[in-house]
């Protein structure tokens, strides 16, 4: 799921790799890899995390991908400014729709350029992900959480997996769109940059460890989330990485739950779970 800038100056003139540019538009536009498009994954929100708010946004996902002619024989390198909460997320819409094989620039473009990669200004095609009401698109829907699934988590065997910051996690700070502070009631903890090192992705040993003190175990199924769920899909490749095979995303996130007045919510230091 990852390739390093030296991987990528050697594939990318003679294989089938289109770099996918995940940062604003305007960073795109100023400087980018060659051959890149812009794919906007990140300003994204789910309208709801039920069967039809998933589907819609699994749709979304497959036509801008459609749009921009990747998949099969065209595989995604998504990458950022350094590996942060953006690319990641680009990898897992791939991934929702069913499509194998897409990469994360570990390090992101300082690594390209730290390698000695070439950048221009960006002049490829731009597109970002949507909500569509389009039907009957295939897609994993074992790698989306919905609301429900985690509100009955346990009784699913699933534990909850909350990467935010500390003081998003006990409920001192929240964020404007957010209607309470808190997080969901026996959430597990552990802060999403924890995975990161240096802006690339941890060893696998480093972050089963930390994995293991947030009370983790790869036998049982975790759904991860954070604000809108951009932070959990850098987690959830911190996750695979170290063995976790079981791991969704919760695309709602923070930002739906704290919406939703009749879901329980905990504030305060963190309880054994």
């Amino acid at each position: 799921m990852l390739i390093t800038a030296a991987e990528l100056l050697k594939q990318l003139p003679h294989g089938n790799l289109v770099p996918v540019d995940v940062r604003p538009q305007a960073a795109f536009r100023g400087e980018t890899l060659p051959d890149a498009v812009s794919l906007n994954v990140y300003d994204y929100f789910i309208p709801n995390s039920d069967e039809a708010g998933i589907a819609g946004m699994a749709a979304g996902a497959r036509e801008a991908f459609d749009r921009l002619g990747l998949g099969k024989d065209r595989i995604p390198v998504f990458f950022e400014e350094q590996t942060g909460m953006i690319s990641p997320r680009g990898l897992w819409f791939f991934e929702l729709v069913g499509f194998d094989g897409g990469l994360i620039l570990d390090g992101g473009i300082e690594a390209w350029k730290a390698a000695g990669g070439e950048t221009a200004p960006g002049t490829g095609a731009v597109d970002a992900i949507s909500q569509s009401d389009t039907q009957g698109i295939a897609f994993q829907r074992q790698l989306a959480a919905s609301t429900d699934e985690v509100l009955h988590h346990a009784e699913h065997g699933a534990d909850i997996f909350d990467v935010r910051r500390k003081t998003e996690f006990e409920g001192t700070f929240v964020h404007p769109c957010c209607a309470r502070p808190g997080r969901i009631p026996h959430s597990h903890f552990a802060f999403y940059e924890d995975m990161l090192r240096d802006g690339k992705y941890r060893p696998a040993a480093e972050i089963r460890e930390i994995a293991a003190q947030a009370g983790l175990s790869p036998d049982r199924e975790i759904i991860t989330y954070c604000h809108r769920g951009a932070r959990a899909a850098t987690a959830r490749y911190g996750l695979r990485l170290a063995g976790f095979d079981k791991v969704r995303i919760y695309t709602g996130s923070w930002h739906e739950w704290a919406g939703k007045q009749a879901l329980p919510i905990e504030i305060g230091p963190a309880e054994e779970v």
